[in-house]
């Protein structure tokens, strides 16, 4: 069970092409499957993958060696699916209407395997998701699909994404040593001391000319922070020159904590 888990999470941009190149395969389905074919009423947009688990309902899976496809038919029946697409009303052939909405799954789930290379037919049958296809953590892809008032939920593992919206060629990236890569980043540094402690009375009524004196001496230790973040290393005030200068004696402890 585990072996399946494989993967990761697919990025923005592989998750837009996937849902661009299904959409595309389903606005075909459904010109040859439904009567009623609409363009403005076909609608496919991805979704999270465990919004479609469900214990209670048995989704129809296709799988082989070359990927897995689930189906969730969203508590319907094959029969009311194929109802839908020839646009019957009432319940009269229900068998001919099972056969059709079985056919057309069957077509659709076969569309999307060999449109992502996947040449080697894999029937729809009724059984419970692989666990990887049950979050996108582990790879997998899901979206939601409609045609008219019917909705579909449509789930394949990361063999089939990758077939569909292969992954970029990323070419190899030679090292630099840290101090190349990081030498140049300009950073806002702020050297804190401690002020001391004063009464709140001292507070309450003060106005311009006054003067705080507080606890501490200025040779105590000074907080060094980087771009507001926590203290990075300890000082001392200095002056160089005309200057005010700090001298590092040590690596503070809350960022000793922090690591």
């Amino acid at each position: 069970m585990t072996s399946e888990i494989r993967f990761g999470w697919l990025g923005e941009a592989r998750r837009a092409a996937l849902r661009t190149s299904i959409a595309a395969e389903v606005m075909d389905w459904s010109r040859a499957w439904w009567m009623h074919h609409a363009p403005g009423e076909v609608d496919v947009r991805s979704i999270e993958p465990d919004s479609l688990y469900s214990k209670a309902v048995m989704p129809l899976v296709s799988a082989n060696d070359a990927g897995v496809l689930v189906l969730h038919l969203n508590g319907k029946s094959t029969d009311a699916i194929g109802r839908h697409l020839a646009g019957a009303a009432g319940d009269e052939d229900a068998g001919l209407a099972q056969r059709i909405g079985q056919d057309a799954l069957e077509d659709l789930a076969l569309r999307i395997r060999r449109k992502a290379g996947a040449m080697k037919v894999a029937a729809l049958c009724p059984d419970v998701t692989p666990l990887a296809l049950e979050h996108a953590r582990l790879g997998a892809y899901a979206v939601a699909l409609s045609l008219g008032r019917m909705e579909l939920g449509l789930v394949m593992d990361r063999r089939l994404a990758d077939g569909l919206a292969p992954p970029s060629a990323i070419k190899g990236q030679s090292l630099v040593p840290r101090q190349a890569a990081i030498g140049h980043a300009a950073l806002t540094v702020t050297a804190v001391m401690n002020f001391g402690s004063i009464d709140l009375a001292h507070l309450s009524d003060l106005c311009v000319g006054e003067v705080l004196v507080g606890d501490r001496k200025l040779e105590d230790t000074l907080h060094i922070h980087v771009d507001g973040h926590i203290a990075v290393a300890n000082g001392h005030l200095r002056r160089q020159g005309t200057k005010r200068a700090v001298m590092f004696d040590g690596v503070s402890s809350q960022e000793l904590q922090k690591s």
